[in-house]
């Protein structure tokens, strides 16, 4: 709002610090909205301050969440200064001193510092911003952006409480909440105390700690609130440091799994390590406890490089509830895995497993709707303490975004960590293909590959693409890939003849077929791979060379082993090519539900694809009749109903 309804009577300088910062330079160019001046720097600082003219606006960020970085001081902006100066200070308020002599326009957020709902916050004009207003010619300006009236003036209506649309109440009482809850603490100087305490904690372990460092070197110029650090690779020469993003990711998935840190790898543009919140709702004593468990992370994620007398024991447990991310494991990580489940003393199909493990599309969910009884299940899970994941070759979205979608189905699955997709675990193989300076292209929707991969300048749409090293294959929702296939051959085919080598693939979502609501089959990206293959063959093309990401490729069922320390899982589907045949590739028992690719009788079953067990319902894993009297006798002849039982 104050960028469009402000700029454009002078020059302004933007400080490209963090990712955000660079989000409103770049709004700045795209809506022509002033002539300007970028100040860059390397990440993790702040952009040098001399030279500024007093007649330019400036716009910056306060504090920047994703870099950690703030500007030391704003004794650099001159006090008789005829430019107007912007700052985004949507985490900074309430988590640092502000010199609000230095800003004519602050915005800032009810969520960040306070914890309070997202969406909601609030704009405050100095005397000069509303001047300028004032003064200022009409532009045209979207009706929600405008801070002014017709002829002109300030709104001065919108600053006195009415709203262009109804904010939720709930929103309103929770800032008001939160307030009280500061004002009860002492006020803004205690907030500040707080920060400052817990900034006291985390800079004592990374002083203590030889294999973490701060982002940010400067200490002038570092988030007392915005934690960001990075791991440093012990292997180097001295002197030398480099960020290691294997050891960072390995280190966050384990602590998800543990239910002790969530959501601190970095920022998706920013280089790989953590991101930790030490705001001043947070408690020191509880980060604290979280540089223990980084430094427990630390071990076992460079378990080879550590000697094996080193103590692997955990800092504490997390107490079980049925609100809880996952159960703590009872053992580590890197413990053997266990052999058959006994089933001597259990009651059900449940009781034999450590863990469970569904698919999504076909078995909890159709369409956009959950199937009748599956929240019934995964409740029933959760109260028992009983872990379960999603897993699913969805690759059209992040985690997240499945989750939310997962939630809007109405299943009531508690956090992201229950969710173990294609394009999550893709992630990694692709961002590897990246680093190495390999152009990658993706066959998806460009808000999906986004989404899960974040932005790179080598990766490329391929449907628009002229080359590329790798093609990556994505979820179809909200794009055809059949109509992109043609411009793809083209390219394998090119390739071929001018390098005698074709692209690599990797296939996250290899699912061949869809079900729909009504029983009939859509064709899914799985398809892409027999299609090229197809029409390579007339050229006397290799097979193209595929890494299986998804079901029934082994890498997402190995990150289901890794995050439940086991390997008593059992695989719930309803695809024999995909979830039965990758679960028992993976050593994974399977059960084979009836519906969905199914509801019309099993699907041709080789050698390989033969489930463990067959059902109609979920409710059987709970209800007895699957109960496995011993593995060893498990029955490998069918029924007389014609329906294969317990093998």
């Amino acid at each position: 709002m104050a960028l469009q309804n402000l700029l454009g009577p002078s020059p302004v300088e933007t400080f490209l610090s963090d990712s955000f910062s660079r989000y409103w330079a770049n709004e700045i160019d795209t809506l022509a909205l002033a002539s300007q001046r970028r100040h860059v720097c390397a990440f993790g600082e702040f952009p040098h301050t001399e030279g500024i003219d007093p007649n330019h606006d400036i716009v910056l960020v306060l504090n920047g969440t994703n870099s950690g970085v703030c500007p030391p001081n704003l004794d650099w902006i001159f006090p008789d200064r005829a430019g107007l100066v912007i700052a985004d200070a949507v985490s900074a308020a309430f988590t640092r001193r502000i010199a609000y002599d230095r800003v004519d326009v602050l915005c800032w957020s009810w969520q960040k510092a306070l914890g309070g709902e997202g969406g909601h916050g609030m704009i405050a004009l100095s005397p000069r911003a509303q001047a300028r207003l004032k003064v200022g010619e009409v532009k045209p300006v979207a009706r929600l952006m405008k801070l002014h009236n017709a002829d002109g003036s300030v709104n001065e209506a919108f600053f006195g409480g009415r709203t262009i649309s109804t904010p939720s109440m709930f929103a309103v009482e929770d800032i008001h909440s939160a307030l009280d809850w500061a004002e009860a603490c002492g006020g803004l100087s205690a907030l500040l105390n707080r920060v400052a305490d817990n900034y006291a904690v985390m800079a004592d372990w990374v002083d203590s700690t030889p294999w973490i460092d701060w982002t940010c070197p400067d200490p002038a110029s570092r988030s007392a609130c915005s934690i960001t650090l990075r791991v440093l690779k012990e292997q180097l020469a001295v002197g030398e440091t480099e960020d290691d993003g294997e050891i960072a990711g390995r280190m966050t998935r384990l602590l998800e799994v543990e239910g002790a840190a969530f959501d601190i790898w970095s920022y998706g543009d920013a280089p790989p390590g953590f991101r930790i919140w030490a705001g001043p709702t947070v408690e020191s004593e509880d980060l604290s406890i979280l540089c223990k468990w980084l430094a427990w992370a630390y071990i076992e994620a460079s378990q080879d490089n550590i000697p094996p007398e080193v103590s692997l024991e955990r800092p504490g447990r997390f107490p079980s509830s049925s609100a809880s991310a996952v159960q703590p494991r009872r053992d580590s990580v890197h413990r053997a895995l266990a052999g058959p489940p006994e089933s001597s003393t259990s009651h059900t199909l449940a009781d034999c497993y450590d863990a469970i493990l569904f698919d999504a599309t076909g078995v909890l969910i159709s369409g956009n709707d959950a199937i009748q009884g599956a929240d019934d299940i995964l409740t029933r899970l959760d109260t028992s303490g009983r872990p379960y994941y999603i897993v699913t070759n969805v690759s059209s979205g992040s985690d997240e975004t499945i989750l939310a979608r997962l939630r809007a189905a109405g299943l009531p699955i508690p956090t992201v960590d229950r969710i173990v997709s294609a394009g999550g675990v893709a992630r990694h193989f692709v961002l590897e293909e990246l680093e190495a300076g390999r152009l990658v292209s993706y066959l998806g929707s460009p808000q999906a590959a986004h989404d899960v991969f974040g932005k790179h300048p080598h990766l490329r749409f391929a449907a628009t693409a002229e080359t590329f090293d790798t093609l990556v294959v994505l979820d179809d929702e909200g794009f055809d890939f059949k109509r992109a296939a043609d411009r793809i051959l083209s390219i394998f085919q090119r390739r071929l003849i001018e390098t005698g080598e074709m692209p690599r693939m990797i296939a996250a979502n290899v699912d061949i077929i869809y079900p729909s609501k009504d029983g009939s089959l859509f064709f899914g990206p799985g398809i892409i791979r027999p299609m090229l293959e197809a029409g390579l063959a007339p050229f006397g093309a290799p097979p193209i060379s595929v890494k299986f990401v998804g079901k029934p490729g082994r890498p997402i069922f190995d990150e289901c082993i890794a995050r439940a320390g086991t390997n008593r899982l059992l695989m719930v589907g309803d695809q024999v090519d995909t979830d039965i045949k990758g679960a028992k590739a993976a050593g994974l028992d399977a059960l084979l539900i009836t519906r969905g690719l199914n509801n019309g009788g099993e699907l041709c079953q080789d050698e390989d694809g033969v489930p463990d067990y067959v059902a109609n319902h979920l409710d059987q894993i709970f209800d007895g009749s699957l109960f496995p009297h011993e593995l060893s006798a498990k029955c490998s002849t069918a029924p007389s109903n014609g329906r294969r039982g317990p093998r």
